[in-house]
């Protein structure tokens, strides 16, 4: 019978190469929900209320103004004036061209027609013609 020898202990030695998978995937998780929380931020609006409407169908480029109770215009949440408003527009515009672009236009409830006027304006004179509205469905 042999007996055993006993071989020389190294240490403990730990495989990291997992735990750095994981690190970089949850960085790229935090990194990527970031954008998309800055990104979406939209300020709170008294939507409308629709008896007829489609439901929201994805579009590659879509630019959403909201019109808030005072008549100020929002892009997520920052104020934007009809000159910056336009001049994204264009630059989308110039970027993708006009049939690729949704315009969404999310006004409060009890904002006056004259106040949304210049944002359909400004899409008619760039050549936007997907303009949709951001309404709530009315219960029946």
């Amino acid at each position: 019978m042999k007996i055993p020898t006993r071989t020389q202990d190294r240490g403990f030695a730990f495989n990291i190469t997992p735990l750095i998978d994981v690190v970089f995937l949850l960085i790229i998780f935090f990194l990527v929900a970031s954008h998309f929380i800055r990104n979406e931020t939209v300020e709170r609006v008294e939507l409308p209320l629709a008896s007829q409407g489609k439901d929201d169908e994805e579009s590659s480029t879509r630019l959403i103004i909201t019109v808030m109770p005072s008549g100020e215009w929002k892009q997520g949440s920052t104020a934007i004036s009809p000159e910056e408003f336009e001049q994204h527009l264009q630059g989308l515009v110039a970027q993708h061209g006009a049939a690729a672009i949704e315009l969404r236009v999310r006004a409060d409830r009890d904002v006056v027609y004259s106040k949304v006027e210049p944002i359909l304006l400004t899409a008619a004179r760039n050549g936007v013609t997907k303009v949709r509205f951001a309404v709530l469905k009315q219960a029946e």
